[in-house]
Order: C-alpha cells, then structure tokens, then sequence
C-alpha cells in the first residue's frame, strides 16, 4: 500500500503500541512565512552577516512570498562570498520548504565555510531532506572527523532531532555503516536504536538496545520503553511485557499505563482492558484510567460505552478537547453528521489543529459544501500556526474523498507553484491522479519523483504498489517493493505491497505470510482489505471474514475495506457490535 501521510512517515512498527491513545487537537506549528522571519532575524552558525544592501531575497520577505525570499536569497548567496549570507538562505529555503533553493544555497555554504561545525551540520540535513544519502554520508564524516569535534559530544548534539522524526528513515540510511559501534557510548546507541525503530529496521533496533545494555547502558526510562515496542511488534510477548512491566514499576509517573498499551500492541484488549480496570483502583490514576477505558471500548467498537465515558469526561472537564473530539468522531461513526460538525466546529473555534479540521471538511465535501471545506483550511493557513504542506495534503485528501480528484489535483498544483518539486506534495499528486482514473500520469509522477530521489524508498513503495495494484510491469514492481524493504525492513505498507504484488504474480499462497505480518505491524484498513481478499482467494473465507471483522471495528468508515468487502462477498459490509472477533486460522485454504 502506499502510506497516505507525509512522505517521509515516521516507521509504523515504532507506531504499533496504543494506535488509539489520542488525538492531538491543538498544533502549535508556525507558518512557513514565519518560519523564514525567524530564520532572518538571526541565523546561528558562521560570523553573523555584516549589513547589507537589500537583495532578492529581502525583497522577497518583504513581500511575504516565501518562494520569492527562497529562490532571492539562494541567488543573492550565489554571488557573494560571504558565509553568513548563504547560512541564512539555506535556513530559510528551509523554513520556507523550498528544497532545491535550500539545497543550492547548502551547497554554496559548503563552498565558503567547509570547516565550520554548524554550516556542515545545517547542510547534512538538507541533504537528508533531499534524500541525498551519499551527500549526507560525506558531510557528517567530515564534521565527526574534524580534529576539533569530540565525535561523542557531537552525536549526542546531532542524532536526537533526527532520531523520531520524518528524516530518522533516512538518517539511519546514513549513519548505520558511517559509525564504529564499538567506540559509542550507550547513551549514543540507544539514540541509535530509536533511530533505527523509527526506521522499521527493528533486527537493528534490538541489537543496539542489546549492546547499549552489554555496556552498562540502556537501562533509561525510554529505552525499556523502546524495547518494549521493539519486542511487541516483533511477536516476543514475554520479553515486552517484562520490557513494560519494567518501566511501569521504575517509572510510574510516566509510564503507569506501559503494560496496558504493551497488551493493546499485542492485541490482547480483554487483558488490556482487566489491566486498567486494576489500575483504576488506585486513587491518582482514576482520571487516566477512565480514558484509557474510553479508548479502548471505542477500540473495540463499543460506541455507547466509550459515548458514556467521553461523556462523563466532557462533564467533569477532564481532558475537554479531547472528548469533544472523540464525541464528534462517534457520532459521525452513528450517521449523526450534524452532531458530528458542530463537535468538530467547537474545536475549530477554539483554535484546534488539523485533525477535528479535517474531519469536519471531509463531512462537508460529502454534503455538497466544497467551498465551505475550504474556508475551513484557508482560515487555518491565515492563522499562522499551519503547516502548510500538511495543511494542502489534508486539503487534497477531503476532496478526493468527496470525489472531487481534479479538483484536489488542482490544489496541489497551487501548492506546487508555492513549494516547487516539493516531494511530499508530488507524491499527493501522484496518489489522486491514480484515484480519479489518471494513471498513466499518475505514475509519470512517480517516475520522475524516483528519478530525483533514487534512494528513497517511500518514492520506490509506491511505484511498485501503484504498477502492481494497476497490474502493470508486475517483475519491476516486486523489484521497487523489495528495494524499498531493503532498507525498511518491517515497514507495514512496504510488506503490505510485497505481499499484494505477489498476489498480482499469481503467488497468492506466499503472499499470505506477507499480509499477515503486515496486518500484525499495523492495522490500517487497506492492509485488512488486501489481506482478506487474498484470503478469500485461497479459499480460506472465514479468516478473511475475521480479518474483514476486526478492520471494520477500528475503521468502520474505511471506503477501500468496504468496496473490497461487498466486491468479494455480494453484501454491504456493517460495521459489528461490541466485542472480540475470532482471530484468523479458525478455516484451512
């Protein structure tokens, strides 16, 4: 499958503990115009800039036009030699997400001041953003190897901000063979174990927890922590609920819930559920028990015991966002749309982020009410406190889900001419002109994308699901999926495309192995769709029925499960009442 979030997503085997364990409703992220003010008001890293006569570039802040202070300033570092000056287009390139300005203006910066630490270290993660590995690679061998840079002090400097976020994919593609493991602190091999989790290279995850550990380290609060997800989405049962029961008894304060998301990782919710229910007797954790009850009944598709719960919280004023969230997302889930926006509009007017704002435009494209949708997302933006990328992929998605695919098209064209070659924004295109029947340019797109960025193997997945889901040069998707989970090894969508690609060659019993892993990893609606329906393909109905079962519990109003249910079984699929399902294996192929 092809994840439909950012880019570059953060792994979804570091993802699998407690999927349901809330949803943001305020973001506190600038605008990308701000974002470039603060970047001019005073770069850090070589000699500040000497005043200078107003270039392109400050024309361009002036304006407000990010593209235009981007693409000046990189012009206005091209043609002088002072270091400060090209620091400061790359850092607003940068802020502003104009990727080939800001790569051009790192380059320049590396041509003035190869020898400065912070220059070298700003430049290393633009290459990084470019999916530039072998840039990357060089770079920070050349920072760790300068004569005055202690390599321990700056890893600890440098890997944290890379180590969770959208980059750790590709920063782990750059400093897993770049480093002697035998002459790192544990401190710095845990750092590196987060990365590689991030990463889905769990193997890698767990040998480096196990090394920091040989050496007297890996024994903090967020490394048992780690490794009690490494071992969940791995299978090994035992060693993550030792891993969390570990944590939860050492640090309580923070981690008094471990087991629990431990066993809702391992989807053993009525042993979850028992758990909180324990620990609800105790008098400082009734409050978070109670959510955490709430959110597993709505988990488990209980939407009148979690409605009851979300309730009593709302009352009480106990985390009120978030009920009100989750109030509004079950009634939405009941068919009662107009509840359903009035919920999601008192969060929007409260100043929430993207989450309840997209939900609400997603309800009223399906109503007819596009341009309302929009003005939803526009007062956004005006705040200041978007991201615009985000802001512009979330646009696109609620009208494709309202069908309108040109019109989402479009939009990402508006955006494109703000964020040229953006590839987040590329790759959105990429997925709607494929959903409203556009094909062959659909994987135009992805070509070109691939062609610019070789090694990222987000770009390679979804060429090889998209060839393969539209039954095209099927050889050559299974090699874009299998180099993509080369370097991603247990990432859910890339094992999700290997398995549906080898169902497209006609080797549906292999790929059921594949699914099912998937399925384990994450359990994103499409991943169910697909694996039932091989499933039901090698005759073993009643696992897919399981698998179709559990799905619709979690994501009942998942349009690719539903058609994918009703293609194959002739019914309209409803969503089922509260309690467990049967797990797959109860019917042989």
């Amino acid at each position: 499958m092809r994840p439909v979030s950012r880019l570059m997503l953060a792994g979804s085997a570091a993802a699998v503990l407690w999927v349901a364990a809330g949803v943001a409703v305020a973001q506190d992220a600038q605008g990308a115009q701000q974002g470039a003010e603060r970047a001019a008001s005073g770069a850090q890293g070589p000699a500040a800039a000497q005043a200078a006569p107003e270039g392109a570039g400050e024309r361009g802040l002036a304006a407000g036009d990010c593209r235009m202070a981007a693409e000046g300033f990189a012009a206005d570092s091209a043609a002088s030699r002072d270091p400060a000056l090209a620091y400061r287009a790359t850092e607003i390139a940068k802020a502003c997400e104009h990727l080939p300005a800001a790569w051009q203006s790192a380059q320049r910066l590396l041509v003035l001041d190869p020898e400065n630490v912070d220059a070298l270290r700003l430049a290393g993660t633009v290459a990084l953003e470019m999916a530039r590995y072998e840039d990357a690679r060089r770079i920070f061998r050349g920072l760790l190897s300068k004569p005055d840079v202690e390599p321990e002090r700056a890893l600890r400097d440098i890997l944290p901000p890379l180590a969770d976020g959208d980059l750790a994919p590709a920063a782990w593609q750059v400093f897993k063979d770049s480093l002697d493991r035998a002459t790192l602190s544990p401190q710095v091999l845990s750092l590196l174990a987060r990365m590689a989790c991030t990463a889905d290279d769990l193997a890698s995850c767990q040998s480096l927890i196990d090394e920091a550990r040989a050496r007297d380290g890996g024994r903090d609060a967020a490394t048992i922590r780690l490794a009690a997800t490494v071992a969940a989405a791995r299978g090994d049962s035992d060693r993550a609920l030792a891993e969390a029961r570990l944590v939860a008894q050492g640090d309580p304060a923070n981690h008094r819930f471990a087991v629990v998301e431990t066993l809702a990782a391992l989807d053993r919710r009525d042993e979850a559920r028992a758990e909180v229910e324990r620990i609800a007797s105790e008098p400082d954790q009734a409050v978070e028990a109670d959510r955490r009850l709430a959110l597993l009944a709505l988990a488990d598709g209980d939407t009148a015991e979690a409605e009851r719960r979300f309730a009593g919280r709302l009352q009480r004023q106990e985390g009120s966002g978030e009920a009100l969230f989750y109030l509004s997302l079950i009634a939405e889930r009941t068919g009662r749309t107009e509840a359903a926006l009035q919920g999601y509009q008192q969060l929007v007017n409260a100043g929430a982020g993207l989450g309840p704002r997209s939900r609400a435009a997603r309800l009223l494209v399906r109503r007819g009410e596009a341009p309302a949708a929009m003005r939803i997302f526009d007062a956004y933006l005006r705040s200041g406190r978007a991201d615009f990328i985000d802001t512009e992929i979330a646009r696109a998605r609620s009208l494709a889900e309202g069908g309108m695919h040109a019109e989402a098209v479009q939009g990402l064209d508006l955006a494109l001419e703000r964020h040229p070659q953006h590839p987040q924004l590329l790759y959105q295109r990429a997925v709607e002109l494929d959903a409203g029947g556009k094909t062959d340019e659909a994987i135009k797109v992805f070509e070109a994308l691939l062609a610019s960025r070789p090694e990222d193997a987000a770009v390679s997945n979804a060429l090889g699901y998209t060839l393969a889901d539209r039954d095209r040069q099927l050889r050559r998707a299974e090699k874009l999926v299998r180099a993509a989970l080369a370097q991603r090894p247990d990432n859910a969508a890339f094992i999700d495309s290997l398995g549906w690609v080898r169902h497209r060659r006609g080797k549906s019993r292999e790929a059921v192995p594949l699914l099912e892993r998937a399925w384990r990893l994450s359990r994103e609606p499409e991943i169910a769709a697909h694996y039932g329906e091989v499933l039901w393909k090698t005759g073993a109905k009643n696992d897919a029925r399981a698998v179709w079962t559990r799905a619709l519990v979690v994501s009942p109003d998942s349009q690719p499960l539903r058609d994918t249910i009703q293609r194959l079984t002739g019914a309209q699929p409803v969503a089922p009442s509260a309690g467990p399902s049967p797990p797959p294996g109860t019917s042989k192929p």
